[in-house]
């Protein structure tokens, strides 16, 4: 202040008047925006709240630090501009096998879990929830990521599966953890634990050809989970499974049985407060893989797997096999689309997954087309947005939206997905951890085998 009066006793009027508005203009300079990344003029698509308006996204240390009406005047790091695009969070699968891709008659496409999390981030999926593979490599490859040593999308895992002796998941020549009684599933559950599973995958199938656990031993094994704060999610084949499911406490269960839902099942999920994991895509895709060959014409399908995977569905054996059940499969489809209206109806938690790795299922592409059989069964494209986003946050306890403070982790738009939810496979940009993804670089990655 000295200095100042100083200065006026100095200096003519017609300097001080320079003088004052330079000091005023002084005052009034905005402050610097601090972050690493901001993304503008986009429209943003919060599942959560089904809202959609313009807005700025600034991002710092790989989470949303601000969510701006307008951009700032001055910005110390990286500026994308948006204008005409969508923001909406990144894609979550809950439930695949991370190992690569299968089809009838065709060469296996396995490169591994590790290449395959490259390759669906090309595709918008920022996290992945493998179901059953190999232990050891599961665990490795989860723990490579988070120590930062390797990228890709990020890797969740049940790691094992639990099971009865001889039952669902012991058929394919991979280390499974089994149990049959419920003083095995302390013992069990308590060991899997050390091993931070990010859930616990169970087979329930009492009424299956193959051995499953009891219903006691069921019950043991939910409870022990519940004990280490650990979700469960409950393969089941029937809708008594599902009752069962319910009954004991399990969190989810995954897959859709065949037959007309029962009246009482959906209330009983709703009451529960049991999620589902459909995977329609698994159930229905092979009937268009094979009858509706467009479908995997898409340049997204021709990008995530092999050709030979590809013409598989349109080989001349596929076409001898199964040539005449379209209209059976058709049907059949139809029953478990009608299945899932009348839970989505109930309130049920509708979580999207795929069960990719199996026949009829493309990883990274079939959680589009998982979302595309959700608004085919009566969800809305909000509804089936928020199950491959939000809703798998809100279920595995992570900051998966458009929220301050939530996980960067997002998937840009050329077209919005509320017009047309096959607008999901329009991808401009997918950013992770806050940092903008080279999708040719993670593509190419995808390529390379696990050593």
């Amino acid at each position: 202040m000295q200095l100042i009066i100083r200065m006026i006793r100095r200096f003519p009027l017609t300097a001080l008047a320079t003088l004052t508005l330079s000091l005023q203009a002084c005052s009034q300079s905005p402050q610097p925006v601090e972050g690493d990344l901001m993304l503008t003029g986009a429209t943003l698509l919060d599942p959560a709240t089904q809202t959609q308006t313009p807005g700025t996204i600034i991002i710092d240390d790989g989470r949303i630090s601000a969510i701006l009406d307008h951009a700032p005047e001055m910005f110390d790091g990286e500026v994308i501009e948006l204008t005409g695009r969508w923001i909406m969070p990144g894609l979550v699968d809950m439930h695949t096998h991370s190992f690569g891709n299968r089809a009838p008659y065709a060469f296996g496409d396995s490169p591994g879990s590790q290449a395959i999390s490259h390759r669906v981030q090309y595709a918008g999926v920022t996290a992945m929830l493998d179901l059953f593979g190999d232990e050891d490599t599961l665990y490795a490859v989860r723990e490579q990521q988070r120590n930062g040593e390797t990228g890709g999308a990020e890797l969740l895992t049940s790691l094992s599966c639990l099971t009865a002796t001889a039952g669902h998941c012991t058929e394919y020549g991979i280390p499974t953890r089994t149990i049959d009684s419920p003083q095995e599933a302390v013992t069990v559950v308590d060991d899997l634990a050390l091993r931070a599973p990010d859930v616990i995958k169970i087979v329930y199938q009492p009424s299956d050809d193959q051995p499953s656990m009891d219903l006691e031993t069921f019950r043991a094994t939910v409870h022990q989970a519940r004990l280490h704060g650990i979700a469960t999610i409950v393969h089941i084949k029937t809708w008594q499974d599902v009752r069962d499911s319910a009954q004991v406490g399990a969190d989810a269960v995954t897959h859709m049985p065949p037959d007309a839902m029962p009246d009482d099942v959906a209330q009983i999920m709703a009451e529960a407060g049991l999620a589902i994991i459909p995977t329609l895509a698994v159930h229905t895709e092979l009937t268009d893989f094979v009858f509706s060959p467009e479908v995997i014409a898409t340049p997204l399908a021709q990008a995530m797997t092999t050709p030979d995977i590809l013409a598989a569905y349109s080989s001349d054996r596929v076409s001898t096999q199964w040539g005449n059940r379209e209209p059976r499969w058709r049907a059949e489809d139809a029953i478990r689309l009608a299945s899932l209206h009348a839970l989505a109806e109930a309130e049920v938690e509708i979580l999207a997954g795929t069960d990719g790795g199996n026949w009829g299922t493309i990883q990274g592409y079939s959680l589009h087309r998982e979302m595309i059989k959700l608004v085919e069964a009566g969800l809305t494209p909000w509804q089936a947005l928020a199950a491959a986003t939000t809703g798998p946050g809100d279920f595995l306890g992570r900051d998966f939206g458009l929220s301050v403070g939530d996980e960067a982790n997002l998937l840009v738009l050329d077209a919005s997905p509320l017009e047309n939810i096959a607008h999901t496979q329009s991808i401009h940009l997918v950013v992770q951890d806050g940092v903008v993804i080279d999708r040719d670089a993670a593509l190419a990655a995808s390529w390379q085998p696990e050593r």
